[in-house]
């Protein structure tokens, strides 16, 4: 076979594999059109009343009676409508859909779906549950979190989150360190966020996990929720952790949370000795923590030789009013210090 037969063959195939994609992808879309006029079709006599229940107007409870006794595919296409608007209505009205769910057996049947074979199954029952605050599902959810597919973990994080049980606090600090990758961490700190001040106990066991992840995430949730009472641990972990990420985000919850003693402690961190990311950081975290007794220390970093470190001292200044502003003008000749007062003009943050 000539070269030119063979060059012709390889484009016949890849014609005939986009086709053959084009041929996939409108099926597809043939069908998910079809299932979806189909939906509709079976929920359109019983629109009147989920209106009604998802509006709150449903004094009477008819519209309720009428839903919950829906059965063969009316009820199977209702029950897929109402999860997804449970994603929309917040009270009452969603207090009442998810009762019709658990009525039609969706809640039991999505726990028993969080073991099946499928990761989808089980990523969309902890959806399903996490969207309905089923109470019951926080012990199958927590099991879910070691799941072996992502999505799954995600879900189940999500799911714990919306459900807002702080028994579950402690389980979502560990997925996170969890070998073989675990959860992301800024997705587990949004669910343990939504759990209150339950999570203080969990958030003190997180910041002495042996996985700097764990204590990165503790250290964080403390600065986001104001959490003091591990302000002892968040100092020594700033002085003596090996990770230098979790030093940082202590550095970052001192700054929020802090007390008049820290900024002793966080002016130590801005010496030279120490590594020049965690220098940045502390130098902001005390203009955060907004104590006057920071004033010497970050007038002197107006000077530092890294420059970044230099404008983040003059940017701390300028939130401490006339006092920072009298260190500023002397300094005022400095490209850092002219850089954050610009940036404080355009903001009109400055005073």
């Amino acid at each position: 076979m000539t070269s030119g037969s063979l060059l012709l063959a390889a484009v016949l195939g890849v014609a005939l594999g986009c086709l053959a994609l084009g041929v996939v992808v409108v099926l597809t879309k043939a069908l998910r059109t079809r299932r979806e006029s189909r939906r509709q079709a079976l929920v359109a006599p019983h629109r009147q009343h989920l209106i009604a229940v998802s509006a709150g107007e449903d004094d009477t409870g008819a519209g309720r009676r009428a839903l919950a006794a829906a059965d063969g595919p009316a009820r199977a296409a209702l029950d897929e409508t109402i999860g997804g608007l449970l994603g929309k209505i917040r009270g009452l009205p969603a207090e009442q859909l998810v009762d019709i769910l658990d009525q039609h057996g969706q809640l039991e049947r999505a726990r028993a779906d969080l073991g099946h074979r499928s990761p989808v199954r089980r990523a969309r029952a902890a959806q399903l549950l996490g969207l309905s605050r089923d109470p019951e599902a926080v012990d199958p959810l927590v099991g879910a979190l070691a799941d072996h597919a992502d999505e799954v973990r995600s879900s189940a994080a999500y799911a714990l989150g919306l459900i807002g049980d702080p028994r579950a606090a402690t389980a979502l600090l560990e997925a996170v360190a969890a070998p073989g990758g675990g959860l992301p961490a800024g997705l587990a700190a949004d669910a343990l966020l939504s759990m209150g001040i339950g999570i203080s106990d969990a958030l003190t066991h997180g910041l002495v996990d042996p996985d700097p992840r764990a204590r990165t995430v503790a250290a964080h949730l403390c600065g986001a929720g104001s959490f003091t009472r591990p302000l002892p641990i968040l100092r020594d972990l700033l002085a003596i952790d090996p990770d230098l990420t979790v030093r940082e985000t202590c550095a970052l919850a001192l700054g929020r949370i802090g007390r008049a003693e820290d900024v002793e402690v966080l002016a130590r961190h801005t010496e030279s000795s120490h590594p020049l990311p965690l220098r940045r950081v502390c130098t902001a975290a005390l203009g955060d923590l907004g104590e006057r007794a920071a004033v010497p220390t970050l007038a002197a970093l107006l000077h530092d030789p890294d420059p970044r470190l230099a404008e983040l001292a003059a940017t701390a200044l300028v939130g401490f009013g006339p006092a920072g502003r009298t260190v500023l003008d002397a300094a005022s000749q400095t490209r850092p210090v002219r850089s954050a007062l610009t940036v404080a003009r355009l903001q009109g943050t400055l005073r």
